[in-house]
C-alpha cells in the first residue's frame, strides 16, 4: 500500500513565541497507509487529537512536516486539496450539524464549495445510505438519538468524498448502542468504500477493530502493531496509564495465576473459546485455587 498520511519529526506547542509553554508534540513520528485503518490510543493529554489537528491542516507543526498524500500541509496553496483529502469527525456530532433538516445538514459542506445542485443531491442520497439513514433525511437531527446524530455528521464528511476520515473520539458521548452504530459504519466504509480511517479512542474494544494500533505518551508514538501485538503487551501499555480490552484483561489475570490460556485475546468470542477450552482441560482434575 501507498503512504497517505505522513508525519515527520512535529514539534507543535499552543502557546504563542512570547510565552512559550511545554511541547504538546514532540519529535512525532508516523506513517499512515492508503485504505488502512488505524486506532491512535494514548492517556489523556498525550496530544492525540493534538495530531488528529495536523492531518487536514487544523494546525501547523512549529517544526518538522505533515504530508497529506504528498501535500505538505504548511503549503497555504495545497489547503483546499488537503481538507477535501482529509475529513474531521468531532467528538460532539452537535457542534457540527448546522441545519433543520438531516439532508440539509448533509448538503452543506457540498455547496460550500460551490457544487452543481444534481451532484449535490446524489453525494447526499449516496452518503446517508453509506451510514444507514437515508430513511431519516427529512427528519430533524434534534429528534435522532446520539449515535444517528454522529452518523449524520460522518454522512457530512462523506459527501465531501474524502480519501481519509479522521475520528476524534467519535463514541465518547455514545451510549453502548449508539457506540456499536458508529463503529459499525466506520468499519463498513473502511472495508467496503476504501476510505482511509483513523480513530482517535479511549475504547481499546474499538481500537481492536482496526488493522494497525498506535499508542501515544509525551506527544509521540511510542509503539506500533497489529492490535494482538499491542494488546498482548499488558504490562507496557498499564506503565502508560493505558488499558487493555476487558476480554484481555481476565485472560491476563488467568494467565498470571497459573492457568494454561493463550497469551493474548482480543474479544469475547476469543475469551469464551479460551475459557472453553480451559474447562475441558481441568475437567476431573479437582479443584485449583488461585492464591
Amino acid at each position: 500500500m501507498a503512504s497517505f498520511i505522513e508525519v515527520h519529526h512535529v514539534y507543535f506547542r499552543y502557546d504563542d513565541e512570547e510565552t512559550p509553554g511545554e511541547y504538546v508534540l514532540q519529535d512525532a513520528d508516523l506513517v499512515i497507509q492508503k485504505g488502512e485503518f488505524v486506532s491512535i490510543v494514548g492517556h489523556n493529554g498525550c496530544g492525540k487529537s493534538t495530531l488528529a489537528k495536523h492531518f487536514n491542516s487544523i494546525f501547523l507543526p512549529e517544526t518538522g512536516d505533515v504530508l497529506v498524500d504528498g501535500l505538505n500541509t504548511k503549503d497555504d496553496d495545497q489547503l483546499f486539496a488537503i481538507r477535501q483529502k482529509v475529513g474531521l469527525v468531532l467528538q460532539n456530532p452537535d457542534n457540527q450539524i448546522v441545519a433543520g433538516i438531516v439532508e440539509e445538514d448533509v448538503a452543506f459542506g457540498c455547496e460550500n464549495i460551490g457544487l452543481p445542485s444534481g451532484e449535490i443531491r446524489e453525494r447526499v442520497d449516496r452518503a446517508l445510505k453509506a451510514v444507514g439513514m437515508y430513511d431519516y433525511r427529512t427528519h430533524s437531527p434534534d429528534k435522532l438519538s446520539g449515535g444517528q446524530k454522529q452518523r449524520i455528521a460522518i454522512a457530512g464528511v462523506i459527501a465531501m468524498e474524502p480519501e481519509c476520515i479522521v475520528l476524534d473520539e467519535p463514541t465518547a458521548m455514545l451510549d453502548p448502542q449508539g457506540r456499536m452504530e458508529v463503529l459499525r459504519t466506520i468499519t463498513d466504509l473502511n472495508r467496503t468504500l476504501g476510505i482511509t480511517i483513523v480513530l482517535i479512542t479511549h475504547y481499546m474494544e474499538e481500537a481492536v477493530l482496526s488493522d494497525r494500533v498506535l499508542v501515544m505518551d509525551s506527544g509521540k508514538v511510542i509503539r506500533e502493531g497489529t492490535p494482538r501485538e499491542i494488546f498482548s503487551q499488558v504490562e507496557f501499555l498499564k506503565k502508560h496509564r493505558l488499558n487493555v480490552p476487558q476480554a484481555t484483561e481476565l485472560i491476563y489475570r488467568l494467565k498470571g495465576c497459573g492457568w494454561e490460556v493463550p497469551d493474548c485475546v482480543l474479544n469475547e468470542e476469543e475469551c469464551v473459546q479460551a475459557l472453553l477450552t480451559l474447562l475441558k482441560q481441568t475437567k476431573g482434575k479437582g479443584d485449583q485455587v488461585c492464591q
